[in-house]
């Protein structure tokens, strides 16, 4: 039988794999978007704030489709 502890432990582990995913797509595109326009320099500092930008939102979305 799954206990509370267990429970809440895998759904904290899904919530984090969905953030890590979110995050990897936000690099990855957001330097994409950044090189395009301005070159490396830019897409470093787009690829942090597409990092960031996902994060937030899927966060927030994993918390409301996975609670707990």
């Amino acid at each position: 039988m799954e206990t509370k502890n267990q429970r809440s432990t895998f759904r904290r582990y899904m919530r984090y794999a969905i953030c890590a995913v979110a995050v990897a797509l936000g690099l990855k595109y957001g330097f994409d978007f950044g090189n395009q326009i301005s070159g490396p320099l830019i897409g470093v500092v787009g690829a942090l704030n597409g990092a960031v930008f996902c994060a937030l939102i899927s966060d927030f979305v994993a918390e409301r489709l996975i609670p707990g």
